[in-house]
C-alpha cells in the first residue's frame, strides 16, 4: 500500500466538507478530502420547473459569511439565489400568526435560498483550485488506526493516509462515526419529507412560508424566479405515501389545502422525491484524532430549515479552533484542544434540536386545548415587538469564522 500524509483529512465532500476544507487550506493546512461517490457533475441551470434542485437551503447572512470567506459564494450565479425579507407562519387549523421583516431586526434579508447542487458546484470550484487540497473520488474510508502522533484511514482503494486530525463530514448516516464507535441518541419522527419545485398563480415577493397543518407543516421557500418556490411538506406515515400516489392535480390540491389560503395558491408542481425524518445526535463531537461536524454530528427536523446553518456554523467554529492551534506550533488533533470546539458548538445545536422538537410536538397535537394555546401563543408573539426581535435574531446567529 502506498502512504501518504497530510495535516487534515476531510471525510465528505458535501457541502459542510468542503467548506471545511477550503478555510483549512485558507489558513495554510493541507488537506485531503475522501468521498465514495464519484465527482457529481456541474448542474446545467435551466428556468424549467423541473430543473431546478428539489433540495435547497435557507442560508442565513451568517452562513453566507462563511462561503464569502472561503471565495464560494462569488462563484454562485446571483440567478440562482433568492434572497427573502421576510417571513409568514400560521396555524392552518386556527387564527395563531406570526410574521417576520427584516427590518425588524436592522438587515436587508432575513436569509437567502439556494439549491443545494450550486452551493456544492460553487465550493468544488474553490476546492479544486486549491493547491492545498487533494480530493479522492469514489474512495472512501475502509479502515482507521489511532496512534499517539496521528490516525492512518485505509480507503476503499487500499491507499493509506496519515494526519493528525481526521474530521467525519460523511452525513447523518456517518460510516465514520460509527467506525469509531461514537455513541449517538436516535429517534425516528415516524414521518416523511416530500420535496418538489412549484410553480404559483402569483409572486412569491421575497417571503418564506410555512404553515402548520393536519398533515404536517409544510413550507414554501421563495426561489429566484419570482412565481416558484421549493416545498418541504413533512407528513407523518403513511399519509406521506397517500400524498406520493396522487396525480399532479391531487396532490396540488392537498397542497393547497395544507397552506389554507394563507400563501399563494400553488398552480403546477415539478417531481416529487420524499425522504425519511430522523433525528440524531452524537454524545460527543470529538475524540483522540477525530471530529464530527454538520449531519455526522447532529440532525434535524426540517421544519425550520436550519439543518445546514448549524453545520456551517460547526465548520466555522472547528476551522478556527485547529487553524489556531496549527499557527500557534499546537497539536491540532488532541481531544483537549479539539473540545473547545465541541463546548462552542454542542449548546447550541442541542438548544435548537430541543426548539424543534418542541415545536414538533406543539404543532402535533391536536387535542382542542393545545390548539387554542398555541394559537394564543403565536398571535402573543406577533404582538410583542421585542419578542419577535429576539426571535428573529436568534436565526440569523449562528456563529461564523
Amino acid at each position: 500500500m502506498t502512504h501518504y500524509d497530510q495535516d487534515v483529512i476531510v471525510a465528505g465532500a458535501g457541502i459542510a466538507g468542503l467548506a471545511l476544507s477550503a478555510s483549512l487550506a485558507q489558513s495554510g493546512l493541507s488537506v485531503l478530502l475522501l468521498e465514495a461517490s464519484p465527482r457529481p457533475s456541474s448542474p446545467t441551470l435551466g428556468t424549467d420547473i423541473d430543473q431546478w434542485d428539489r433540495r435547497v437551503s435557507a442560508l442565513t447572512p451568517a452562513s453566507v459569511g462563511i462561503l464569502r470567506r472561503v471565495g464560494a459564494w462569488a462563484h454562485i450565479d446571483p440567478k440562482r439565489i433568492a434572497p427573502y425579507q421576510s417571513m409568514q407562519v400560521w396555524d392552518a387549523e386556527g387564527t395563531g400568526t406570526i410574521e417576520f421583516e427584516a427590518a425588524e431586526v436592522g438587515v436587508t434579508d432575513l436569509g437567502y435560498i439556494v439549491e443545494n447542487r450550486v452551493t456544492v458546484d460553487a465550493l468544488l470550484a474553490v476546492v479544486e483550485r486549491s493547491s492545498r487540497v487533494r480530493i479522492e473520488w469514489g474512495d472512501g474510508v475502509e479502515g482507521l488506526a489511532r496512534d499517539r502522533d496521528g490516525i492512518t484511514v485505509t480507503t476503499q482503494g487500499e491507499a493509506q493516509w496519515s494526519a493528525p486530525l481526521l474530521v467525519a463530514a460523511d452525513g447523518a448516516r456517518s460510516r465514520l462515526r460509527d467506525m469509531a464507535g461514537f455513541k449517538t441518541r436516535n429517534w425516528s419522527y415516524h414521518q416523511g419529507a416530500i420535496v418538489a419545485t412549484v410553480a404559483l398563480e402569483q409572486s412569491h415577493d421575497g417571503t418564506c412560508f410555512q404553515a402548520f397543518s393536519a398533515t404536517g407543516p409544510v413550507a414554501l421557500l421563495p426561489l429566484a424566479d419570482p412565481c416558484l418556490c421549493s416545498i418541504v411538506w413533512s407528513v407523518d406515515d403513511p399519509e406521506w405515501e397517500r400524498l406520493m400516489a396522487l396525480d399532479s392535480d391531487g396532490f396540488t390540491k392537498a397542497l393547497n389545502a395544507a397552506l389554507a389560503g394563507n400563501a399563494p395558491a400553488v398552480c403546477a408542481i415539478g417531481e416529487r422525491a420524499v425522504f425519511p425524518l430522523h433525528q440524531s445526535h452524537a454524545v460527543d463531537y470529538v475524540t483522540d484524532r477525530l471530529a464530527l461536524v454538520a449531519d455526522a454530528a447532529h440532525s434535524i427536523h426540517p421544519l425550520a430549515g436550519q439543518g445546514i446553518n448549524l453545520g456551517l456554523a460547526d465548520v466555522g467554529v472547528l476551522a478556527n479552533v485547529v487553524s489556531t492551534a496549527y499557527h500557534d506550533d499546537l497539536d491540532w488533533g488532541k481531544a483537549n484542544l479539539l473540545r473547545r470546539y465541541q463546548r462552542r458548538r454542542k449548546t447550541d445545536n442541542l438548544a435548537m434540536m430541543a426548539a424543534m422538537e418542541a415545536f414538533k410536538r406543539g404543532f402535533g397535537n391536536r387535542h382542542p386545548l393545545a390548539l387554542v394555546a398555541r394559537n394564543v401563543g403565536l398571535n402573543w408573539v406577533n404582538q410583542t415587538p421585542l419578542l419577535k426581535r429576539w426571535f428573529a435574531a436568534q436565526a440569523l446567529a449562528a456563529e461564523g469564522l
